[in-house]
């Protein structure tokens, strides 16, 4: 357990320090921002979308502050210096997968019952709460995609395009949390993420190994 408490404050320190996480919030904020300026000012219709409106800018933003997970470690051998531990490479990768949800999808959570209120949605701390079940899923499932990408040329553009099909039932049942019967979308939410958590390190792991030999 200590050696993978020093791998995940190793990793928050590096995500906390790379800075991906302010790009990743700015691209949230000024895509919700300027939306308004596009839908008009009906507040029915702005209420209406501004979930799903959210919910989209949260994956555009998700995934450009998880650009890069892997590629210092491959380059600079620290992967295979994971392998070398008595740690499982899968229980690595989650750790690097967690630090990377922190510090890019912790101020994404903060800042959309903020985003909600201002489109005018009335449930924004619901809505709040569903970023917060929903996004260890998406962090999980991008990191996956770029362990299956790392190394690649143009791997940014494959891990958006490969990602977002797999974003689909957070993009169904996200904006439905905000609706008059929220808990069964919250649900499955979770559901979602538990199941990403549990299959998706394994999956990256072997990808990396792959990569590595």
């Amino acid at each position: 357990m200590g050696a993978l408490a020093a791998t995940f404050q190793r990793e928050l320190k590096l995500r906390l320090r790379g800075g991906g996480w302010a790009s990743s919030l700015g691209l949230f904020i000024a895509a919700t921002g300027l939306a308004p300026l596009a839908l008009g000012r009906d507040p029915a219709l702005l209420a209406a979308t501004g979930p799903a409106l959210m919910w989209i800018a949260a994956c555009l933003s998700l995934l450009m502050g998880l650009d890069g997970l892997y590629e210092e470690d491959l380059r600079a051998g620290g992967l295979a210096t994971y392998r070398l531990t008595p740690q499982p490479l899968a229980l690595t990768i989650l750790m690097k997968m967690m630090a990377a949800w922190i510090t890019t999808c912790v101020p994404l959570i903060v800042a959309s019952p903020v985003i909600l209120f201002a489109f005018g949605v009335e449930t924004g701390w619901v809505g709040m709460a569903a970023v917060a079940m929903g996004t260890p899923a998406l962090a999980v499932l991008a990191g996956t995609i770029g362990a299956l990408c790392a190394g690649l040329r143009r791997g940014s553009a494959l891990i958006v395009f490969l990602s977002f099909p797999l974003f689909a039932p957070a993009l169904v049942f996200g904006p439905a949390t905000t609706g008059d019967a929220p808990l069964i979308p919250l649900l499955v939410l979770g559901v979602f993420s538990l199941q990403a958590i549990a299959l998706c390190p394994i999956i990256a792991a072997a990808a990396l190994r792959t990569h590595m030999n």
